[in-house]
């Protein structure tokens, strides 16, 4: 009898991250932040200023500051309610360090970012949960958005 090993591929950040992220910038608005996310379908967009990523801000920060009213949510800038970044990711790094900074910062997205620091891309836990479960040896029946 002839056994096969099978050894897992390195999953890379860029195996993972979705391309051209959503972004808004540090001025815009906390209800235009809402009205990109809901035209893209998307759960978190990548704050920048000046081509450099600063942070984060997700459906769930904005939902907080629904009782505010329409008109607090205009004059609002994101930068009151974005997540700071301290760094992003390389399309280089691994899969689960990608997942371990994610944990220990407890963040459901990262940005992935070239050398300058501008946004390339970016990676939510679902885009880690998919990259496993359609890398080979997992699920290839799982589809992006299903």
């Amino acid at each position: 009898m002839t056994t096969v090993e099978i050894r897992p591929s390195i999953l890379l950040a860029g195996d993972a991250m979705t391309p051209s992220p959503v972004t808004v910038s540090t001025e815009d608005s906390v209800l235009r932040a809402w009205a990109l996310m809901t035209r893209h379908g998307v759960r978190h967009l990548l704050v920048i200023d000046r081509d450099l990523c600063l942070g984060v801000v997700d459906d769930r920060t904005i939902f907080a500051q629904w009782p505010s009213g329409p008109g607090l949510l205009r004059q609002k800038p994101v930068a009151a309610v974005m997540r700071v970044i301290i760094a992003g990711v390389r399309v280089d790094t691994e899969l689960r360090h990608v997942a371990a900074i994610m944990l220990r910062e407890c963040l459901d997205a990262v940005p992935v970012v070239d050398e300058t620091g501008g946004a390339i891309g970016i990676i939510t836990s679902s885009d880690i949960l998919r990259a496993l479960a359609t890398s080979p040896g997992g699920h290839d029946d799982v589809r992006r958005g299903a």
